[in-house]
């Protein structure tokens, strides 16, 4: 016989012996006993410690004095041609269960920008479509968005109302800056100011 036929026909064996002595008992009418497990398998067993909890994972060395490092939900995309600011997934890859110090998931009332606080980490996401044209001649300032809607403007050096109203879609009289109105042809703009749209 070949090796492989007497495996199968040892294993078929093995199957008949242990459902006959399932069988047996049952239709006899006589009582199995419980079996005692062997006296070393119960100190064994009593040896093993409960599982530690898992460790935090760290950062690699060349990442941890930057950061927060931020997990993205699928799909988020940020303003400008370089991708978001300290994305774990594509610097560093998937994140497990345990997340290493200093990396946390996206929080929009955490994260994007602020311009009460320029200084601060922030993310720049990029806006729904339709709702910011993107960066041209007369309008290459920071669009900060919320929920995917543009709800302010930084203005950037070269700026124009008329640019910044053509890369937005509204009129220049309609935006605000320090809750005062924006007059074309009289309000004289300058890089860092915030211009609220409507």
């Amino acid at each position: 016989m070949e090796r492989a036929t007497k495996i199968a026909f040892a294993a078929a064996a093995v199957v008949v012996a242990g459902l006959v002595a399932l069988a047996v008992p049952a239709f006899s009418g006589f009582a199995s006993a419980e079996p005692e497990a062997p006296a070393e398998a119960v100190g064994a067993a009593a040896a093993v410690a409960p599982a530690e909890p898992a460790a935090a994972p760290e950062l690699p060395d060349w990442a941890k004095n930057s950061g927060p490092w931020i997990i993205y939900p699928e799909g988020f995309t940020c303003q400008g041609t370089e991708g978001c600011p300290n994305d774990y997934r594509s610097l560093i890859g998937e994140p497990g269960d345990v997340l290493p110090a200093n990396v946390e998931y996206y929080d929009p009332a955490k994260h994007d920008y602020d311009p009460a606080n320029p200084g601060t980490f922030s993310v720049f996401p990029r806006a729904d479509a339709g709702a910011d044209r993107g960066p041209f001649d007369g309008a290459n300032g920071f669009a900060v968005v919320t929920g995917g809607k543009v709800v302010s403007y930084v203005v950037a050096h070269g700026d124009t109302l008329t640019g910044i109203s053509k890369r937005f879609s509204v009129e220049a009289s309609a935006l605000t800056r320090d809750d005062e109105p924006v007059i074309p042809g009289e309000t004289q703009i300058n890089p860092g100011d915030v211009l609220v749209l409507p």
